[in-house]
């Protein structure tokens, strides 16, 4: 075996050690963020189909602010009391 080629195969080998550790966590950190972004957004929906309860107004709340943020949805203030005062199951 020519000593270039296992220089060169041992600098590469090296050099992708490196960027492989690099760029693994800052990938790691953004798959969670977007599966809990998904699952927030899907739990808050939930929460705004359930008929209104008497005791439910700040959870209502902020599952509205959690759809608007997660989604970039903006809500008008007329949609907001909406969303709060549902009584139904339907659209």
């Amino acid at each position: 075996m020519d000593w270039r080629l296992a220089v060169t195969a041992a600098v590469f080998a090296a050099v992708g050690a490196v960027v492989g550790t690099l760029a693994l966590p800052s990938l790691g950190g953004v798959l969670p963020d977007r599966q809990v972004d998904s699952k927030l957004l899907e739990m808050s929906v939930g929460i705004l189909r359930e008929p209104v309860r008497a005791d439910d107004d700040p959870i209502r709340s902020w599952a509205i602010k959690v759809v608007e943020r997660k989604s970039g949805v903006t809500f008008t203030d007329p949609q907001r009391a909406t969303l709060l005062k549902r009584t139904g199951g339907g659209r």
